[in-house]
């Protein structure tokens, strides 16, 4: 005996997802002239995908393992960089792209769940543990005003 499929069923539900799936909404770009209060204020957590994000920001400058196991997309701006010639013993030339230290970047972390939801995003502008968390920031402009203040 031969089984139908149901393809009225099957037609309705895939049209049903189709048109109830809203296109993710847009963070906004991580540049030096953005203020990085409404940055992280604005940021969508708990909606992008590292699909998204990867479309939105492009690749990251590098990716790091939190002590938490979480992992986080590092997108770096405002870098001063030179480039430097330099000569191998051999007498070969290699030109290289060098960052300054303390050169005015600022650093963007997304954090991501073990979904690969953004559920965070950190930002550092002189090294760690100085910066600001948009979790924090939403949360306590949700509470009532608690996260105003960047510092």
């Amino acid at each position: 005996m031969r089984r139908e499929w149901p393809w009225g069923l099957v037609t309705g539900v895939t049209l049903a997802a189709a048109t109830a799936a809203e296109p993710p909404p847009v963070p906004p770009a991580f540049t030096t002239d953005a203020d990085r209060v409404e940055v992280l204020r604005s940021y969508p957590l708990g909606v992008l995908d590292r699909q998204a994000v990867f479309s939105h920001h492009g690749k990251a400058h590098r990716q790091v393992e939190l002590p938490n196991g979480q992992q986080g997309w590092v997108y770096l701006v405002g870098q001063a960089r030179t480039r430097a010639t330099y000569e191998w013993p051999s007498g070969q030339a290699q030109t290289v792209t060098q960052t300054r230290a303390g050169a005015g970047v600022r650093a963007y972390t997304l954090i991501f769940d073990d979904g690969g939801t953004v559920i965070d995003v950190l930002y550092n502008e002189s090294g760690r543990h100085d910066g600001l968390s948009a979790l924090a920031l939403q949360w306590g402009a949700l509470k009532g005003g608690g996260g105003d203040s960047p510092r």
